[in-house]
């Protein structure tokens, strides 16, 4: 008990410290997305804690880190909060991924520079999906892996006109080199403290979900779990370690796996649905398995 009065009292004291200094604190939900494999967990990663590693681990969901970024100006300094919200690069997913875009008011779109279907796909798919829901907010185009000159096959020029077709600015960048990392994110801060936005008609109304294939089923199934949990962030880690032990591989699921984690994910739901809501839950996502799998 005692050291939660401490760190009770140790906030507020930096509060009136913060006061005392003129220092204004914001915070805000920006977004990273772009296809699987464009680099995105590794930009937020050398970005957050300055580490890059090679190995690629396939994001499921949603994963959510933040940092503060300082800004000083005429009026004083303000200290920004970027909820960093990493969004799953696979498509289809377009429950969980809309679900996600609500509330942010910046998005980083990020390209792999080496690969030149990614760039089109952020004008294809991800804009689009995005102001479906959060309209026009402020964007900054990402060419990724510049460290790799050799196998480029995405110029400057490319992803300048793209990202000048939506009025944002643009840089390359490497999560390895740490080339431009910081930057991009300061430019985003920058952009979402401006509030530079245009009026733009976003569709709130919500849609059911049409179902075709075990893509359409998994990400009805992990929507309708973080739905049902009610803390987005912590429902993800569940969906994340469950999927794991099964075995789900999002980008390609396949019947026994997904059996498998609906299965675990049940289990995770009695700690918090009474019996007969976790076994209507649990059969429910069964038949739709069996059926398009």
């Amino acid at each position: 008990m005692w050291k939660v009065i401490l760190v009770w009292f140790a906030l507020l004291l930096f509060n009136k410290w913060l006061a005392a200094m003129d220092v204004k604190q914001v915070k805000r939900k920006v977004l990273l997305i772009g296809d699987g494999a464009v680099g995105k967990t590794s930009l937020v990663r050398k970005f957050v804690m300055d580490k890059f590693d090679d190995k690629y681990i396939t994001t499921i969901g949603t994963k959510i880190t933040k940092k503060d970024i300082h800004y000083k100006n005429p009026d004083g300094e303000i200290v920004l909060t970027l909820m960093l919200w990493d969004i799953l690069g696979q498509k289809g997913y377009t429950s969980i991924q809309s679900s996600s875009y609500r509330g942010a008011e910046g998005a980083l779109i990020v390209c792999d520079l080496t690969r030149k279907d990614t760039l089109a796909s952020t004008v294809d798919y991800w804009i689009p999906e995005l102001r479906k829901v959060v309209g026009n907010i402020p964007l900054v185009f990402v060419g990724n892996k510049c460290d790799l000159v050799e196998n480029r096959q995405i110029s400057e020029d490319e992803l300048k006109a793209t990202a000048t077709q939506y009025k944002s600015p643009c840089f390359v960048s490497s999560a390895k080199t740490g080339e431009n990392v910081e930057s991009i994110f300061m430019k985003l801060g920058e952009q979402v403290l401006a509030g530079k936005s245009e009026d733009y008609h976003t569709d709130q109304s919500s849609r059911e979900r049409v179902i075709s294939n075990l893509i359409d089923v998994t990400d009805v199934i992990i929507k309708e779990f973080c739905d049902a949990f009610g803390d987005q962030e912590t429902a993800m880690a569940a969906i994340r370690q469950q999927f794991s032990l099964a075995g789900v591989d999002v980008k390609k699921p396949n019947k026994d796996a997904l059996l498998k984690a609906v299965e675990k994910l049940a289990e995770v739901e009695k700690g918090f649905k009474d019996d007969f809501s976790v076994k209507s839950a649990l059969a429910k996502r069964k038949r739709l398995i069996e059926q398009y799998g």
